[in-house]
């Protein structure tokens, strides 16, 4: 698999800093903030503005899913981080540190599992498993930040393969054990319509 990683990603990063808009597309993806923020803003939308109460009760269940998902997908990332500490690609190749400044900066957590991709996954597999058509929203870009971070010699591939497998992992898990939990959720609905939080 290391071969393959390899490959993929001397190939990938070869393109940094041949075509200047690509360079720029993949900053702002790569961002640590502006996926998240644009994902968030999409989960709020759905907790908020959807007209239909039942069916904005059906979303608001799917996002406390995403919010339980990504906190146990995190933990999860951490736990077998330590187990299996694994080089990022510009550790291992340092010459490749110059992309990885040109597009991010080096990160210094650890890469296998992939956290970025576990975080995203988690929250599109949460909704995916409510509305489809919606989940595309967050699908595009659950993809387009781990790919970006891919380009910048952040994550091998195999590193966003298996995060994003914990992630949907995890939120399919959390919706199957969330029937135990219904009662605490239901009053924290109640509690939550009554400060017209919901």
């Amino acid at each position: 698999m290391q071969i393959v990683d390899d490959k993929i990603i001397l190939w990938i990063n070869s393109l940094v800093g041949k075509f200047s808009v690509l360079d720029r597309i993949m900053i702002w993806l790569a961002n640590d903030y502006f996926i998240p923020v644009v994902m968030a803003l999409i989960l709020l939308g759905l907790w908020f503005f959807v007209s239909d109460a039942t069916q904005r009760e059906g979303y608001q269940r799917a996002i406390v899913v995403a919010a339980i998902s990504i906190g146990s997908a995190c933990g999860f990332i951490l736990a077998f981080s330590h187990l299996n500490w694994h080089q990022h690609p510009f550790q291992e190749h340092p010459e490749l540190m110059a992309a990885t400044n040109n597009i991010f900066y080096p990160i210094h957590d650890p890469t296998f599992p992939s956290n970025t991709s576990a975080v995203t996954f988690a929250a599109t597999a949460s909704i995916w498993q409510k509305s489809r058509r919606v989940a595309v929203l967050l699908l595009i870009p659950a993809i387009l930040m781990p790919l970006a971070k891919l380009y910048a010699a952040v994550y091998y591939p195999s590193d966003i393969v298996a995060g994003a497998a914990i992630g949907i992992f995890t939120a399919y898990f959390i919706k199957w054990i969330m029937p135990i939990f219904e009662p605490i959720v239901s009053r924290v609905f109640w509690l939550l319509r009554k400060l017209c939080l919901a």
